[in-house]
Parts: structure tokens; C-alpha cells; sequence
């Protein structure tokens, strides 16, 4: 992890809450459609985190609007896609072995992958689901999962599911991880039911506990249409049903840290408890070494300073994808950013570390005054650009918060959302310099 020492409308599931008069904007490109999800939102923001999130399911009505993706864009990510990984998957109420629907061959001494194209027809055209899992580098997509990344305050994993009929691609399950279900193309049946495993792990999925049994009755029972959003979280049983027609919906996994991540970190600190090195007999003979024991790791684990380290280790470990800038950024002759340039920071959790620095994208930032309420500023106003950030913060030194917000985005803390074709060109003696170590 690198260092910067800076100066520098929706209805919820039991359906008391309807917001049927949605703003309306026009799309001159996706960023006004992020810009409207922002809104919507930050509306529902303090309900969500205090009712519904980790406790029971949540739907944003019509929150994507203006969605302009065809089969012809879904079909080409699709094709991007590398399907010979283990998490892309063919389901027909199970999953269908690779070797059915994809071929290899050599193409100039090298080993490729590719479909047979006649056979995934065919299993689709009978009810089949295509299922892309840990989606990456597709603008439109990313664009979406980063809005839910950073409104979760979490790590994402998204996935796609393409089907075009009444076919279930798995039966009633629970996940082991949060899900925002975001309908981009047709519509999809949702049947929900309460959770009869509170909080599953990953290593307790639906699958793993034959015992398990799905509850008779329905807590929800929806269909989603483009432009809806449903949060499901971990450990509700739910079936996602197609409905005889064409649909397409990503499924954005969320991954906030948990108790048991903590004493996995901790086990590593274990080592430095004395009663922990001894060796062990009987029970009788080791009782009172082991309480000594449990009692300084119950002291480690609740100790504030201990739990900073774990999450600065924890978020140390974040990266958020981000488009490559080569024509601002790897240019030589470019000392700053535009005026119409809109940027957004690159984090899904900032915390505010009590030794006042943040950790953004690998990044670790020491805070002043300015830094710190210029980071907020940004994290708070997604989307924003320069202009709106020199003019919030006239008080300062125009060319130092120009030098700041350029050392930024090349050390890949600021996105660049949209790079305009009109660039400022300046001297090379005139960047600021943040130190990285």
C-alpha cells in the first residue's frame, strides 16, 4: 500500500413507502443516469441503513432510468467475457459442463477458447440461463456496481443472467453475501423468504447444509422491471424466476467485513499471547491457561487501536477499478485537469482512521485541514467537477488545489469520469508533489 503525505423513488418490501413522482432527466450519456441513482439514493439512505440493511429486503422502484442497452451490447460483453473461467456458468437447473458448449483450438501456437454457438442456442432457446459472474472492465456495468459499492460502503462482485424464458436457472437458495438485483432488460419474478440461517458465511452456502429446509410461507412476492433495484440480504431464501420473455439482470454481491474476518486477523497476533505458547494436557490441567488465554484475546479483539489495524489492513487491500486516462494522465505535457473535468473518488469505505488519514485505492492519505474536507467533499459530491470544486474551496490557493487534484488522479485516487478533448497544458516545475512510499 502506497502512501500520500498530503497538505493536501422506491417502495420498500412490505409497500408503505411509494414514491410514484420519479424526477425526470435527459440522457446525454450515462453519467446523468448515475447522477439520478445518487439522488435516489441518498433519499432513502438514513431508512435503508436503519431498518432494512443485513435485515430484510428493499425495493428501489424505477431508480435506472433511461436504460439504453441492447441485446447487440449484451451480446458483445458477453463475447468479451472469458468463458472458459470456472464462475462462467451455463444453468439448466444445473450447471452445464463446459465441454458441451465451449471448444478449444490453437490459434497461432496459443490455446483459445470459444463457443459453440449452436449449442448455447439451442440450451437458451429451451430454457436455459447465460450467467457471466465477476463482470469487469464493461463501462456500463462498472458504472452501476460502483454506485452500489459506494452506497453499501462495500466490495462488489457483480454478475449477469440472460434468459428468454419460464425457466428457473436455480432453485430457492440463500446467498452468503448482500445482493442489489438491478433489472436492466425485461422483467423477472422474485419469490422471497425469510431467512432460516441468520448471516450465513461463505463457507455455509444453501448447498452445504442438506438439513436445510425453505420456509413454506412468502414474504415477497415481486416482479421487477427495468429500472428496479431489490436488495436481498444474505441468508433469505429467494427465487429468481423469468417470466417467458426476454430478460437480463445483474446481481451485485456485496462484502463488508465481518466479525469472523476480524478473528481470522486476529489469529495472526495470537502468537503474541504468552498463555497461548504454552502446550496443552488434559482439560483439568490446561483449564486455567486456556481462560488466561481466551481473556487477553478478548482483550486484543475489543481494543480500538487493534481494530483500526484490522481495517487498515482490511481497506488496504481494496482497489476500485477505474478507466485508464492516457491522453490526460500519461501525458507529459499535462499539469492540470480541465474545468469541466468530472472526477470522483476512488473508494467504496472511507473510513476516518482516528490518526487522521484515509485509505483510498491502495493509497494512504495524511490529512490537513484541506485535504481532509476536499476528500469529503468529493466522496459526498460524486460526479462533481473541478469548477465545482474550486469554487467551494475559493479560499485557498487556486494553483495548489489544482496542483493537489492533479497528484491525485495520477496516483489513481481521483476517477477521471469523462476526459474532454480540451486539455491545460503547463510546465512540468509547476506539479506538486505528493510524497509516495
Amino acid at each position: 500500500m502506497s502512501s500520500i503525505a498530503g497538505g493536501a423513488a422506491g417502495n420498500v418490501a412490505d409497500g408503505s413507502d411509494y414514491c410514484s413522482d420519479v424526477t425526470k432527466y435527459n440522457q446525454y450519456d450515462f453519467l446523468i443516469d448515475l447522477k439520478r441513482i445518487l439522488i435516489l439514493f441518498d433519499t432513502y439512505r438514513d431508512k435503508f441503513f436503519s431498518n432494512h440493511i443485513y435485515k430484510k429486503p428493499f425495493l428501489f422502484k424505477n431508480i435506472v432510468s433511461d436504460i439504453d442497452l441492447s441485446w447487440k451490447d449484451i451480446s458483445e460483453m458477453y463475447e468479451r467475457a472469458d468463458a472458459s473461467d470456472p464462475s462462467f456458468k451455463l444453468m439448466n437447473g444445473h450447471e452445464v459442463p463446459k465441454s458441451k458448449y465451449l471448444e478449444s483450438y490453437i490459434n497461432v501456437g496459443r490455446v483459445e477458447y470459444r463457443y459453440i454457438k449452436p449449442v448455447i442456442y439451442d440450451y437458451m432457446r429451451n430454457g436455459a440461463t447465460l450467467v457471466y459472474n465477476r463482470i469487469r472492465n464493461e463501462p456500463f456495468i462498472s458504472n452501476i456496481s460502483r454506485e452500489i459499492a459506494n452506497f453499501a460502503q462495500a466490495q462488489v462482485i457483480t454478475s449477469g443472467y440472460a434468459a428468454f424464458s419460464a425457466k428457473p436457472s436455480y432453485r430457492c437458495h440463500w446467498d452468503t453475501r448482500d445482493v442489489f438485483a438491478v433489472q436492466l432488460k425485461g422483467r423477472k419474478r422474485w419469490i422471497l423468504k425469510e431467512p432460516t440461517f441468520k448471516l450465513p458465511l461463505y463457507m455455509q452456502q444453501t448447498k452445504d447444509m442438506p438439513d436445510a429446509e425453505e420456509p413454506e410461507e412468502v414474504y415477497l412476492d415481486v416482479v421487477l422491471e427495468e429500472g428496479d433495484i431489490l436488495y436481498v440480504p444474505r441468508g433469505w431464501w429467494h427465487n429468481p424466476i423469468p417470466m417467458g420473455e426476454e430478460t437480463f439482470h445483474l446481481a451485485v454481491g456485496t462484502f463488508a467485513p465481518t466479525g469472523f474476518d476480524y478473528i481470522n486477523w486476529l489469529i495472526r497476533k495470537a502468537p503474541n499471547i504468552i498463555d497461548g505458547r504454552h502446550n496443552l494436557h488434559g482439560f483439568q490441567e490446561s483449564k486455567k491457561l486456556l481462560d488466561r488465554f481466551g481473556k487477553e484475546f478478548a482483550l486484543l479483539m475489543s481494543d480500538e487501536s487493534t481494530y483500526e489495524q484490522f481495517m487498515e489492513d482490511y481497506i488496504g487491500q481494496h482497489r476500485v477499478d477505474s478507466p485508464i486516462s492516457l491522453g490526460t494522465l500519461a501525458n507529459g505535457k499535462i499539469s492540470q485537469l480541465e474545468m469541466t473535468q468530472r472526477i470522483r473518488l476512488n473508494v467504496n469505505l472511507l473510513y476516518p482512521f482516528s490518526n487522521n488519514f484515509v485509505i483510498v485505492n491502495g493509497n494512504k492519505i495524511n490529512l490537513d485541514e484541506i485535504s481532509q474536507k476536499l476528500i469529503n467533499y468529493i466522496n459526498k459530491h460524486q460526479a462533481c467537477t473541478i469548477s465545482d470544486v474550486l469554487s467551494v474551496f475559493s479560499n485557498y490557493p487556486r494553483n495548489k488545489l489544482h496542483e493537489l487534484l492533479f497528484q491525485l488522479a495520477l496516483n489513481d485516487v481521483l476517477e477521471l469520469i469523462s476526459v474532454s478533448d480540451s486539455v491545460v497544458i503547463g510546465s512540468e516545475d509547476n506539479n506538486a508533489t505528493l510524497n509516495m512510499v
